[in-house]
């Protein structure tokens, strides 16, 4: 199945896929493994930074590896790429999503010319494109500030902005900033539920929640049964678990093989994913 399948699946039966950041192998292998455990459908993807660091093409032949392996629907998605040219790579490479963030142009126009090159070229070849026209504010990592200072610092997605702009640009998924912020701060954020469904009415779109990491279960839950969203992204709390575990095992490890000390890694972050595949309700949904 394409993933436009999937996508069609999950608004029909109410739940999410998750989309899961990875920039190394034993991300990779935490994230197909849970998969594989909870037989759910899951995108891993790659921001710019991790995009580098591994390289799109590498990227690609390992989880088209992990796909066959497994038989599992695995697909690739490139995540908050801000210009023309890296869109165009990923897709060269094979990626099955493309996310082109116009969050900081200015312009208007400049926003609709940018996403439109990158929808002609994705929709040649059969891919989807994921659009965002105001910038999802924050960063993966841990913040120790309100959730609240963090959410006024961008704008909230209006309803009739974001129709403009999917109308013009035909994008296949809308990326909104709905409060979500990306990272974990010491307050968790409450969601403008009530913004996501608008938008899905007014554009009936597929809508992807950023900032997955630290949204409390029941904002979840609302975004998807009320909001529409099949598709929500998780890095922090991932990469979380993976500092705070190597962490521990090399405190307490001498040895120096790196294969030996990883598993343990692996199974941490793995939990992770495997927690948010029960959150998002898509446990199961790989078959049939």
């Amino acid at each position: 199945m394409h993933i436009r399948d999937y996508f069609d699946k999950a608004q029909s039966q109410g739940f999410a896929i998750g989309a899961f950041n990875a920039a190394n192998l034993e991300t990779i292998k935490a994230i197909v493994e849970a998969a594989h455990e909870m037989r759910s459908p899951v995108i891993i993807e790659s921001s710019p930074g991790e995009t580098e660091y591994i390289q799109a093409d590498n990227l690609v032949c390992l989880v088209n590896n992990f796909r066959q392996k497994y038989g599992l629907p695995i697909f690739i998605n490139l995540d908050h790429s801000p210009t023309v040219s890296a869109c165009q790579a990923a897709i060269q490479a094979g990626y099955d999503l493309i996310h082109v963030d116009t969050g900081k142009i200015d312009d208007w126009q400049e926003k609709i010319n940018t996403t439109k090159q990158v929808v002609q070229s994705a929709h040649s070849k059969g891919l989807l494109v994921e659009g965002e026209i105001d910038h999802i504010t924050g960063s993966s990592t841990l913040h120790h500030e309100a959730v609240e200072q963090e959410q006024q610092q961008g704008n909230y997605t209006d309803v009739e902005q974001a129709a403009e702009f999917i109308w013009a640009t035909q994008v296949d998924t809308f990326a909104a900033f709905v409060g979500n912020c990306h990272g974990m701060y010491a307050t968790p954020p409450t969601l403008d539920v009530d913004r996501l469904k608008q938008i899905r009415q007014k554009t009936d779109v597929f809508l992807s929640l950023h900032g997955g990491s630290g949204i409390p279960a029941d904002q979840i839950q609302a975004a998807i049964k009320q909001g529409g969203v099949v598709k929500i992204n998780v890095n922090t709390e991932m990469r979380l678990a993976y500092r705070q575990k190597l962490e521990q095992v090399l405190q307490s490890n001498q040895e120096l093989a790196v294969y030996k000390y990883m598993p343990d890694v692996i199974q941490a972050v793995k939990q992770v994913v495997i927690e948010k595949i029960k959150l998002f309700g898509s446990q199961g949904k790989a078959d049939g």
